[in-house]
């Protein structure tokens, strides 16, 4: 046996082995039923204590194998590709065939008691077969085959001949005795043999190609699942590296900007208007790394989920009245009319403050820069269905379908503000994931030339949060 294609069989082993175990259940029920039906209303004349007893024993060894499964964890032990799963795999298949061997020897004398081949009932035999062919191997098939040819054979012939005493179903066949005629004993006992053979290798073949893609499956979906682990382990390696990295030159970038800034100013000595040029695009240049190095520090916090650990019932009009204050300055500088339109009565709602401050920045800033000279910004409020609503809407280039679909991923700029706006392409990625830790959303409209339109919708506070 191939262990690296066989093993992943065994993990189905348990729950065909204890579907059996509940369909005798209801096999052992049902056959109750009928024999009392059979006994007492329509009034057989059929040996009941030796079927009694037969069910019985039935129940008896049904009872044995669940108790079995059951103690020996039979569902874990056939889940290992190790040796103790390859222990697992002949373990069940030697259940498999005691349960197919008992249920055949109980079908026997059940059919014996019963009629014999004349019980048309006959056909469980058939279902046996089929249940051997999903469970057992090729050689153990084959053997289970036989057994059961030779198991009608043998009950057709040995009542036909006498050696077993033959219980006519005369409520049904009156004085007509189908048993003493060889014709029906050997045509009985051929065609439920060839029904045996032909199902079992239309199932074998069936089952083989199904296993075949199964075990294929399971081997993939392992495999990525180790690859995913691998993956999972260089993300988190690279977000402590990011992590430390940005924090360590945070420092140095500081006092870089701070030497620069006193020499800007003078106190390091006259510089030539060349040099004052250089140090200011310099400082320039620092200030926007350490933008970068911020966003990079935000995006680490917020998916290491610390977020939620600040959040307070806060007021979101008087957070956004403070950032939309922030701005009004550039706006007159840019002959943007901007707009602020509160609503009336606007809940309270559990908030970080400093990272909704953060999200309505970006933002606003985003629309003051990207909307020109004499346009027009407008914010508002609103208590939406779902939640409070932030709307934040410009007159500005505007995006395309394209850029819309990708506006929140990582590092994206678009192609129409690259050359003209400078920027990290985290903003509102950062801005999108401390709406998500908020359980909030964030959607985007526009139209190129006519404007963009953000809609930040923040769930409202139960009181079971509140407190």
């Amino acid at each position: 046996m191939n262990a690296n294609v066989e093993m992943p069989r065994t993990m189905y082993f348990s729950y065909h082995l204890y579907f059996f175990v509940k369909a005798r259940w209801l096999f052992i029920s049902g056959a109750v039923v009928v024999l009392l039906i059979a006994k007492n209303i329509i009034n057989m004349d059929l040996p009941f204590n030796e079927l009694f007893i037969t069910l019985g024993i039935v129940l008896l060894y049904n009872i044995f194998f669940w108790l079995y499964m059951r103690k020996t964890n039979f569902h874990e032990n056939q889940c290992c590709k190790s040796e103790e799963g390859i222990q697992g795999w002949k373990q069940a298949t030697r259940l498999a065939r005691a349960q197919i061997v008992f249920d055949l020897a109980a079908l026997f004398f059940l059919l014996h008691f019963s009629g014999g081949v004349e019980n048309p009932f006959i056909v469980f035999f058939v279902l046996h077969m089929v249940a051997a062919t999903i469970l057992l191997e090729r050689t153990g098939v084959m053997l289970i085959a036989m057994l059961i040819t030779g198991m009608i054979c043998s009950l057709g012939f040995f009542e036909h001949m006498g050696i077993l005493k033959h219980h006519h179903l005369g409520n049904f066949y009156g004085d007509f005795e189908p048993l003493k005629s060889i014709l029906f004993v050997t045509g009985v006992s051929v065609v439920i043999s060839a029904m045996n053979i032909c199902l079992s290798l239309l199932v074998y073949f069936m089952m083989k190609e199904i296993r075949r893609h199964r075990d294929t499956i399971v081997l993939l979906s392992e495999d990525l699942a180790k690859k995913n682990e691998r993956l999972l382990k260089m993300d988190a390696r690279r977000k402590q590296t990011m992590a430390i990295a940005s924090h360590d030159l945070k420092s140095p970038i500081d006092a870089v900007s701070s030497y620069l800034n006193m020499m800007e100013a003078g106190y390091a000595g006259d510089l030539t208007e060349k040099q004052l040029g250089i140090i200011t695009k310099s400082i320039s240049r620092l200030k926007k790394l350490r933008e970068f190095i911020s966003d990079v520090l935000d995006w680490q916090t917020i998916e290491r989920g610390e977020l939620r650990q600040v959040m307070k019932i806060e007021n979101v009009e008087n957070i956004l009245s403070d950032v939309v204050d922030d701005y009004k300055d550039t706006a007159v500088r840019k002959n943007i009319t901007l707009n602020y339109l509160p609503a009336d009565n606007l809940p309270d709602i559990m908030v970080s403050k400093n990272r909704l401050a953060q999200v309505f920045d970006n933002l606003i800033s985003n629309a003051v820069k990207y909307t020109d000279d004499n346009g027009e910004v407008t914010v508002k409020t609103n208590a939406g269905r779902d939640g409070v609503e932030i709307i934040i809407s410009d007159n500005g280039i505007g995006l395309s379908d394209d850029d819309i679909s990708h506006l929140f991923e990582d590092f994206y700029r678009s192609p129409r503000v690259k050359k003209s706006y400078d920027g990290t392409g985290l903003g509102l990625s950062v801005v999108k994931r401390i709406v998500d830790a908020h359980h909030g959303n964030i959607t985007a409209k526009s139209e190129i030339n006519k404007g963009t339109t953000f809609t930040v919708t923040l769930p409202f506070t139960n009181e079971k949060e509140s407190k």
